[in-house]
């Protein structure tokens, strides 16, 4: 709980403009744009954690969509192949009431990370993996 009361001190601290600083970014705009998989990785990116004690924001946007009645679906990231553990994980679901429908909903995952179920992101070379 102590870690998750530092990194959302670190996030209000960062919203309000304090000790915020741009220490780097990475994007990746190269990916299927067209995947009609029902499971798996979507998209990848690797980049190099330079500073500790930082936070990861990650965003992904994309027009999603489940098919079928009844069904629901969920996008989530893994970093280094697991899910954000601190402050939470960050996901976004659909769910599809009629079969009837195949509409596209633009959606937008983002969130930050500061740790997974391994412990703290550190510096280093890492994945982003979004399924």
């Amino acid at each position: 709980l102590a870690d998750v009361r530092a990194d959302v001190s670190k996030l209000m601290d960062i919203r309000s403009g304090c000790n915020f600083a741009l220490l780097g970014y990475a994007y990746n705009t190269r990916y299927n744009a067209r995947n009609d998989a029902n499971s798996g990785q979507i998209a990848v990116l690797s980049f190099r954690k330079k500073q500790e004690g930082t936070l990861l924001r990650l965003s992904y946007s994309a027009n999603i969509r489940t098919l079928g009645a009844g069904y629901a679906a969920r996008w989530y990231f893994l970093i280094d192949g697991q899910e954000c553990s601190s402050p939470e994980k960050i996901d976004v679901v659909m769910y599809q009431g009629s079969a009837a429908t195949n509409t596209y909903v633009p959606a937008y995952l983002t969130g930050v990370c500061s740790a997974t179920s391994s412990g703290r992101i550190g510096t280093g070379q890492h994945s982003i993996t979004v399924h």
